[in-house]
């Protein structure tokens, strides 16, 4: 194989990666406004909750709504997990061939870790605090 040969295939599999990547960072951009939906949809059902401990009745249509609406984001959300999954998985058979993905291990940790993790509720001390 030539030295051009090789640089050009070099080139072709760093393209592909960086479709994985741009991929991936899509439906993480996706997911992370689905959960923002899912948590402002559980904080509205939260105050709905609260006026009716303090005596305002709710209409039970809304009950159902929001948490209709909650969970149609959980069920989006795991198919876009799924998805995340799926282009890793594509991106690792890449890595096999190609050399190896040394970042891999550390972006399954940071943001996946942090998408998940939920504010306090008010009245609700900090973690770590």
């Amino acid at each position: 194989m030539s030295l051009f040969d090789r640089f050009a295939a070099g080139l072709e599999t760093l393209g592909k990666r960086a479709n994985q990547a741009l991929d991936e960072g899509k439906l993480r951009v996706e997911l992370v406004r689905l959960h923002r939906r899912m948590d402002n949809a559980a904080r509205d059902l939260g105050y709905l909750t609260y006026r009716q401990t303090k005596g305002t009745p709710a209409a039970p249509a809304d009950v159902e709504a929001l948490t209709r609406r909650i969970a149609d984001a959980e069920t989006a959300a795991a198919r876009l997990e799924a998805e995340i999954v799926l282009v890793k998985q594509r991106s690792g058979r890449g890595a096999a061939a190609g050399g190896g993905d040394a970042g891999a291990t550390a972006s399954q940790s940071g943001p996946a870790a942090a998408d998940t993790a939920s504010p306090p509720s008010p009245g609700e001390p900090a973690p770590g605090s």
